[in-house]
């Protein structure tokens, strides 16, 4: 009687045991999604962060999603090569478009894995791809991201202050009118200052309330503007300044999930949002704070439009 009176007593830990044992058996026999990426991207996005995304990403997936390091200046069949390595038989692999012509010589050689392209926010055109390879492109609501940070924008500049929007590559009407109605949709009516690396002066940040930087951050980042920021990068939160309020992340281990959820039963290419940070402790006021939540955790329609800024 004493035993079984034991047993009784471990029975629910025993139980949760199994249970954990269990899933972490299930979790492991799943086949892992594969993200292909390369040096420059590790140093940039850093190894902790990654780390972290890797594990929210495989919790919220329920499979292991493993980063496939790989040198950017290989050749398509070592591309393929990398990453049978990492897997025979993953269940799906991400590539961002610089490996476009690896990640064709993958699908043709494992026709029957899901083999995604991260276009970017500048893609190239396809049509080098044939179209029985069978690839499938993933892309950025560029406009619903742009009219996200025109919304916030207001919101840092206020009203007696100028926005200013930098960025290398022209900024197509499309997306200006996006920006402009996020500006306007919180009661800022002035219009927004286009200005590229290649026409940079001082009078540029005179009484500017906020800087939308996308593309070259590094560039503006460097000159120790004390402007409010929201910035488009894949850069490591923890090397911006702390004029940086809101860091749009776009890169594909921020968009994996939203993508590998998409992509059953999906049509033609899949299209998500960036995933926004926002810094609570370089935001000064509180509603300021609560407005920008509000507007970073809403949901907007999305945009078939595929050019702007380059991240």
């Amino acid at each position: 009687m004493r035993e079984l009176g034991r047993v009784k007593k471990f029975l629910p830990l025993i139980i949760v045991l199994l249970v954990f044992l269990t899933l972490g058996v299930a979790f492991l026999s799943r086949s892992p999604v594969l993200i292909v990426t390369d040096p420059s991207f590790n140093l940039m996005y850093g190894i902790q962060r990654q780390r972290m995304k890797v594990i929210k990403a495989s919790t919220q997936l329920f499979r292991r999603v493993v980063p496939v390091l790989v040198d950017e200046r290989v050749g398509p069949d070592l591309v393929v090569l990398v990453v049978e390595e990492a897997s025979r038989s993953p269940w799906a692999v991400l590539f961002p478009h610089r490996y476009l012509e690896g990640a064709q010589f993958y699908k043709n050689s494992h026709p029957e894995v899901p083999v995604l392209v991260m276009e970017g926010r500048s893609p190239k055109p396809r049509a080098s791809v044939p179209a029985e390879t069978q690839l499938i492109f993933f892309d950025m609501d560029t406009a619903g991201d742009l009219y996200r940070a025109g919304l916030c924008a207001a919101v840092i500049t206020g009203d007696a202050k100028r926005v200013l929007f930098f960025s290398d590559e022209p900024l197509p009407n499309f997306y200006r009118e996006a920006f402009r109605a996020g500006l306007r949709d919180l009661g800022f009516l002035g219009d927004p200052i286009y200005v590229s690396a290649s026409s940079l002066d001082s009078s540029s940040y005179s009484d500017v309330g906020c800087a939308v930087v996308t593309g070259p951050a590094a560039r503006f980042l460097e000159r120790n503007q004390n402007i409010p920021m929201i910035l488009f990068s894949w850069i490591d939160p923890a090397l911006t300044p702390r004029t940086v309020k809101i860091l749009f992340d776009d890169s594909p281990l921020a968009l994996a999930v939203r993508v590998l959820k998409a992509l059953p039963g999906s049509i033609g290419d899949i299209l998500v949002s960036s995933q926004p940070m926002l810094f609570l402790d370089r935001i000064e006021e509180k509603k300021d704070f609560r407005a920008l939540q509000g507007i970073l955790k809403g949901n907007f329609q999305k945009n078939s439009e595929k050019t702007g800024p380059e991240s």
